[in-house]
Parts: structure tokens; sequence; C-alpha cells
């Protein structure tokens, strides 16, 4: 790769990763545009990966771009280690993740999957944040993260929203419960047991009322949870049953810390891949989803998008 990687490549690189035009880098390198233009595409030839996204008349870098531009600002004279720089990235062995997460999937499920990324791809960094799912979605729409995991039901000019998987909701039950003999639960069976309610604010908790009014089962309410992990704690320790998302269901009860069955009929959970609307997911962020998207079917079985 050395031989085809010049100074010149890199000049022209800088200039437009600096202006954000061809046109600007062209005068700062006191050059013509189609020069430029010519030289960053040596350049991705050279790389194997794409440098720059067009917006409108700005060319916008990519993920890969920015990483490539942090070394060359460092080194720019030292093409060896530029060009062992380009090696890493195309070859993952450098860079970086950054993941914004809903509790359901931040707290066992991502850190799961962030556990076996790393093993197979040890030279990327990789950092989560557990957020609600509307301060997930504002965390993308800022552009900074790379990915971002939620249920929402609105989306935000800033961000692309799309189903990642979907799944049946699922009751929670104490170990031993008499209701555990059953393979499905419907809404009559909820019929005046001490149940552990999501909180108000959530949407899934309006779902769960029309899924009761279905049968005119009406619940005790014994306590309520704002997350699916909380709720599952109450259950497991006897405080009642409930009905959560099912990866924190599937989750607990691998555990062996309460029980879970289907419900009749089904209330379908989407999870949300969110991903900045400005630029496209690196090479990085696809190899990870790869993992996302097995793990749920291990865990769940195949869903439906």
């Amino acid at each position: 790769m050395l031989n085809r990687l010049t100074h010149r490549q890199l000049e022209a690189f800088r200039a437009v990763i600096e202006t954000g035009k061809v046109t600007m880098a062209a005068d700062v390198l006191n050059t013509t545009q189609p020069s430029i233009s010519r030289m960053i595409a040596d350049l991705e030839t050279v790389t194997d990966f794409k440098l720059f996204e067009r917006r409108g008349r700005q060319l916008v870098p990519t993920s890969e771009a920015l990483a490539l531009y942090e070394e060359v600002e460092r080194s720019f004279v030292g093409l060896t280690e530029i060009s062992r720089v380009i090696d890493d990235i195309r070859d993952f062995r450098r860079g970086s993740l950054l993941i914004a997460g809903m509790p359901a999937l931040a707290l066992k499920f991502l850190p799961d999957v962030i556990a076996a990324f790393i093993k197979l791809e040890p030279g990327i960094t990789v950092s989560l944040r557990a957020r609600s799912s509307q301060a997930v979605l504002r965390h993308l729409s800022s552009q900074q993260f790379d990915l971002g995991f939620a249920a929402l039901v609105n989306d935000h000019p800033a961000v692309k929203r799309s189903p990642i998987f979907t799944a049946p909701m699922r009751a929670v039950l104490p170990i031993g419960h008499p209701l555990g003999q059953k393979e499905r639960l419907e809404p009559a069976d909820f019929h005046e047991q001490p149940f552990v309610v999501l909180g108000a604010e959530i949407d899934t908790r309006s779902e769960t009322d029309i899924f009761f009014a279905i049968g005119n089962a009406r619940p005790r309410i014994v306590a309520e949870a704002q997350l699916s992990a909380s709720i599952c704690e109450l259950v497991a320790n006897g405080a009642g049953i409930s009905i959560v998302e099912p990866v924190t269901a599937a989750n607990f009860a691998a555990a062996g810390r309460i029980i879970a069955r289907p419900l009749h009929p089904e209330q379908p959970f989407r999870y949300d891949l969110l991903v900045p609307a400005l630029r496209e997911p690196s090479r990085v962020a696809m190899r990870f989803l790869e993992l996302i998207e097995a793990h749920f079917e291990t865990l769940l079985g195949p869903g439906s998008l």
C-alpha cells in the first residue's frame, strides 16, 4: 500500500476535511478542483473505504475518515505510520463505537453483545450509555452517537428509526406460582391477582390496560415501577405478577429467577434501531449490528421486523 500512498493525497484529504468543499481545498493547495477530486478518489482506492458523503454542496467525512484525519494531524509527515493506521481501520484493529440504549437492553442484553464483540474485535473501544428511549432519541439527534436502541412511537428529523426486532411481551410470575402451570395466560388469569404495574408514562402501559379490558380483568395493583428489570425483581421476590417486554423477561427466566409465559392475545413489542440521519453507519457499527441481530434470535427466537 505504501508505494501508492502519497503526501499530496493526504494534503488534499486534509484540506477537504478542514474546508468541507473541493473548491476551497483546491484554493488552499493552489490547484484545480478536478485535481483534488482525483486525489481523493485515489486515496479512497488506497484505503479501500469511503472517505466522504455529499450533502448538497458540502462534503461530510465518514467515521473512517475522521479516524484517519486524527492520525494525519498527529503525524502528517509520517506516511509509514499513516499507512499502518489505514490498515488498522480497514481491518477493524482501530476504531470506536458510541452506543445509547434503553434500560431494557442496556442493563444486560447490550453488555452481553458488547463483550462478545470486543472478543472478536479487541481493537475497537465501545462506550455504552443507558438512557430512556426519549433520551436515546435526543442523543442520536446530536450526531455524536453511532447507534441507539429504543422503543419509540415518535421520530426526529435528524435520526433514522427502523425496527430491529419484534417479539411478544411476556407474563412474568414468581417461581412456583400456580399460573406457571398454564402454557399461556389470558386477561382473565390476571383478575384480582397482585400485579406490579409499569409506570403510567411508559407507552406500553396503555397497551397492557387494553389487554386487560379485553377480558374485563381488574388486577390488584400492589406496586409500580418504570423499568422492566425492577418489575422482574419485584416479581422474583414474590410481590406479584406482571407483564414486561420480552428481552428482560427472557433474561430473568434464563437465570431461573422467574417464570415467563406467553400471552393470548399476543402483545407485540418492537425494539427500534436509531442511527444519525446525517451520516451512514460506520463499518464498525455494521459489524456490531450483525451480532445484535444474532443475539436477539438466540434469546427470543426468530422475530418479525
